[in-house]
């Protein structure tokens, strides 16, 4: 079963606490004249614009893992590209793991698929990721900035915003220093390989993995290089991030024009956005209801009345959030690839993505 015991019963107890906040500090009624006062065909249209653009930044998201994998020559349809992204974010929001448990899902998929080296694919998936979270990061720091000084902050957000950030830009720091300086992958594989050897008392298999390592962190590297020595290459996928961030926005925005709300603007919505992003990555095990309850908040600072911010909260969230999990848990029984994201989930038969993949959880996706 793809969602564990635990991920069900976090995301019931977050259902709850977020109904019953609904119920005590919104007020249903709010809720339910707002709904009754609504231009169907008007609220009909936004939130369809909003649909779309959802899948357009899910496409230009992918399109930036896509265009790196194109650059290393490694041949992937753009449309298993955009179904591999679509089911890495699935894991992502079901698997209390971060985003450790989604990135090691696209290696594994984009691996199987092109029969490469798996360095070569984490190379491609940690610098999509690299990519907009620099893009993210920028909107988090200017939206904050704007926040801070426009609006009073709540204290509880002021010093998670400034962790992630820190810790983003570290965890950022240590993949290019392993990538990029030369004898540090070789370093890391005698780190790691002295745990192994604690952990397996076979020594031909752990000198199977120690090979195994060495030669994922080899190709990792190499990729990396590619890519400082060929900076221009970085250019179009720098440009499908800020455009995947755009429509990212633009479904808020929608919403809030769905329910004839148009006093709040993109710059407003980019610091609720990526402060409430921030909340999501700090709160992984607990999928539903802390992002819900900061949103409404925030909303709430820029001077959105509390029934529309929790109406345009619950229904971007069925958006950004349900609809990316109806539909993902079908795609991964389209392809077949349920038992093999099961154990990668678990950490099983991916021994030589444990390098690979250190420092990701510190990195968030702003998809």
């Amino acid at each position: 079963m793809l969602m564990g015991r635990k991920s069900i019963i976090f995301t019931l107890l977050g259902l709850v606490g977020f109904t019953l906040y609904l119920y005590f500090f919104v007020g249903i009624d709010s809720l339910l004249q707002l709904l009754g006062m609504l231009d169907l065909y008007q609220y009909a249209a936004y939130y369809s614009i909003a649909i779309v653009a959802l899948i357009l930044a899910v496409i230009f998201d992918s399109l930036i893992w896509h265009s790196l994998l194109q650059t290393l020559s490694v041949r992937i349809k753009v449309t298993k590209v955009i179904l591999y992204n679509w089911i890495g974010n699935f894991v992502e929001m079901i698997i209390p793991c971060e985003t450790v448990c989604g990135e090691m899902t696209r290696i594994y998929l984009s691996q199987k698929e092109s029969q490469n080296n798996t360095g070569i694919a984490a190379a491609t998936v940690i610098t999509s990721r690299i990519i907009s979270t620099f893009v993210y990061t920028s909107g988090l720091i200017i939206g904050f900035a704007s926040l801070a000084l426009t609006r009073q902050l709540p204290v509880y957000l002021l010093t998670p915003v400034i962790l992630v950030s820190i810790g983003t830009i570290g965890a950022i720091g240590a993949i290019l220093y392993i990538a990029l300086k030369e004898g540090a992958a070789e370093r890391l594989v005698n780190v790691l390989m002295r745990i192994i050897k604690v952990i397996v008392k076979n020594p031909k298999r752990v000198e199977q993995q120690k090979e195994k390592l060495r030669k994922s962190l080899f190709s990792f590297s190499e990729a990396f290089l590619t890519y400082k020595k060929h900076p221009k290459v970085l250019i179009k996928p720098i440009i499908f991030a800020v455009t995947a961030w755009i429509f990212s926005l633009v479904v808020y925005l929608m919403v809030f024009y769905s329910l004839n709300f148009t006093a709040i603007s993109l710059l407003d919505l980019a610091a609720v956005y990526c402060i409430a992003t921030t909340v999501e990555t700090l709160t992984a095990g607990f999928p539903v209801g802390a992002v819900e309850i900061t949103m409404i908040n925030l909303y709430a600072l820029y001077g959105v009345p509390v029934a529309i911010a929790g109406a345009a909260t619950t229904l971007s969230r069925l958006i950004t959030f349900w609809s990316q999990l109806v539909v993902g848990y079908p795609l991964i029984q389209f392809i077949g690839a349920k038992p093999l994201i099961e154990n990668s989930i678990k950490m099983e038969g991916l021994p030589e993505l444990s390098g690979s993949t250190q420092g990701l959880s510190g990195i968030r996706k702003s998809s």
